[in-house]
């Protein structure tokens, strides 16, 4: 049985009241800082933040990316950049990086090929985040290798001697023809890949889809973090509408039993949102008594920063 959307209000944060904790390169529609993840290394004890700035499509797209590391989880200091030349791409989407199993960063990053027109995730490695060469990077989620045509916005989890990736791609949801009329199909769909070393993904599971209906969330399912709650698994998704919601989405609530299969919660409007546009790439990380949410928010001028809010547990 699914929980209410209810049950979760303690969790629950006035987006309007975050901390900006990287503001975009531009003002107006089409400047945005966020396209984030974060973890937290406890041989270091720092936080470790990956965001992307993104300009208007006739200006660039997604030019440049970087780390940078906090020991509060709000104040952070880049420590490492690149820009889309480095990678080769005509833009750069989301990125994590995690302390690897083997004592290693292991720094994930999403971007569109040059070119190419499609996306595909690469795998940066170093021993220091300073010393991750975007030279030496090789691709662990080639999407023609799963039968995909894109794959991107990685989310990486590493338990259980396992590294757990969540993945956007296509739903199931095709285009339909009933005589004359053409219905419009769906968008993103969530992905999960596992893997014992961080390299080698030989299989993807679809494991979270859009309902394909007309509603605020109906097109597009991109989970974007998960935490453990009550006897479950609670997943932040980015939820839209339709193909201009690829740039404005909503934050909406899934749950699942086994950590596999999510079913979004039923929600009649966005969980939360910006008073301007959306509020989305919501990234929740458990701090045991806190929950630290990092999220792009949209500014009255309607371009995207990025932000913090934390939220004390019950």
């Amino acid at each position: 049985m699914l929980p209410k959307e209810t049950d979760f209000d303690h969790l629950r944060f006035d987006p309007t009241q975050g901390v900006v904790i990287r503001d975009p390169p531009g003002q107006g529609y089409g400047y945005w800082a966020g396209g984030h993840k974060v973890s937290f290394d406890e041989r270091t004890n720092q936080f470790v933040l990956f965001y992307r700035e993104r300009t208007p499509l006739e200006k660039g797209r997604g030019a440049r990316c970087a780390l940078a590391t906090s020991s509060n989880g709000i104040e952070f200091a880049d420590v490492w950049s690149a820009t889309k030349e480095e990678f080769a791409a005509s833009s750069i989407e989301v990125g994590h990086c995690v302390r690897g199993l083997d004592g290693r960063w292991k720094f994930y990053v999403s971007y569109e090929v040059e070119g190419a027109r499609y996306w595909r995730v690469d795998l940066l490695e170093g021993d220091e985040l300073n010393s991750i060469q975007a030279q030496a990077r090789r691709t662990v989620f080639q999407p023609q290798a799963f039968g995909q045509g894109s794959l991107k916005d990685p989310v990486v989890y590493v338990r259980d001697g396992c590294y757990s990736v969540f993945l956007a791609g296509a739903s199931t949801n095709a285009p339909r023809r009933d005589g004359d009329i053409f219905h419009v199909g769906g968008g993103d769909a969530t992905f999960l890949a596992t893997s014992t070393d961080g390299k080698y993904f030989t299989s993807i599971r679809r494991v979270f889809e859009p309902p394909n209906s007309d509603t605020w969330h109906g097109r597009r399912a991109r989970i974007n973090s998960i935490i453990k709650e009550n006897d479950g698994w609670l997943a932040f998704y980015d939820g839209g509408r339709n193909f201009y919601d690829t740039y404005e989405e909503w934050c909406g609530l899934a749950w699942s039993a086994d950590g596999i299969k999510y079913e979004r919660l039923d929600q009649v409007q966005p969980w939360i949102q910006s008073p301007f546009g959306c509020v989305r790439y919501v990234y929740a990380h458990d701090a045991g008594e806190q929950v630290f949410f990092y999220y792009e928010y949209t500014r009255e001028d309607g371009s995207h920063d990025l932000r913090v809010s934390v939220v004390k547990r019950r």
